[in-house]
């Protein structure tokens, strides 16, 4: 079974004088675009990564060509997309500045490391089934909800059904108070002419007894 031919092609630039905040800029504004599209853009912009990312872009583009032509694959370079565009942190140079009265300040040289990959448009559409995979769905979650997930504190929404639980809880007391009040009360209405039957019975036998 012959291999399948690639759909991505992929370029790096190592150890760029530059730091990868400043290179990111540059990146998200060419990230998703045509590869011709991004390098007409950056022509135009004014930032010191705008040159070395055009660069690496065509570095990719030859890759691309490059390719096609030593395995016999037809690759249309017009049709591709810069899929995936990052900086990550290079090495850190520490340097010195002389200042006044023999001093001197430290200073850092910051690099970065480039990256970016292209591929065809068709691709990544059936990739990521409809949806660019160049733009990643962000799924926040509140603070209630994380600390709710590990316990620390009762979801609102609990919260709030307890509240709405009580009443209901109150209510149903109160009916069955008022349902034990007539009992009582008919009990005690009982029980007041039985005393006073036996009340009445003891000052008769008293009297009784005088005579």
């Amino acid at each position: 079974m012959a291999d399948e031919p690639k759909r991505e092609f992929r370029a790096s630039a190592r150890n760029v004088r530059m730091s990868a905040r400043k290179a990111r800029l540059v990146m998200d504004a060419v990230r998703g675009r045509d590869a011709d599209e991004a390098m007409v853009v950056l022509e135009y912009v004014n930032k010191r990564a705008a040159p070395a990312i055009r660069k690496l872009i065509e570095s990719a583009m030859a890759n691309a060509e490059e390719y096609g032509n030593r395995q016999g694959v037809d690759i249309d370079t017009g049709e591709l997309v810069i899929a995936t565009a990052y900086a990550d942190e290079g090495p850190r140079m520490k340097r010195w500045r002389p200042r006044s009265r023999g001093m001197a300040n430290p200073f850092t040289r910051y690099t970065c490391h480039m990256h970016v990959v292209l591929a065809e448009r068709t691709w990544l559409d059936e990739k990521s089934k409809g949806r660019p995979a160049f733009a990643k769905p962000r799924h926040r979650v509140s603070k209630e909800a994380r600390l709710a997930k590990k316990g620390i504190i009762v979801p609102a929404d609990a919260a709030k059904a307890e509240k709405s639980a009580k009443p209901a809880d109150k209510g149903a007391k109160a009916e069955v108070k008022a349902d034990k009040k007539p009992a009582a009360k008919s009990a005690k209405a009982e029980k007041k002419p039985a005393k006073k039957a036996a009340a009445k019975s003891d000052k008769k036998t008293a009297t009784k007894k005088k005579k």
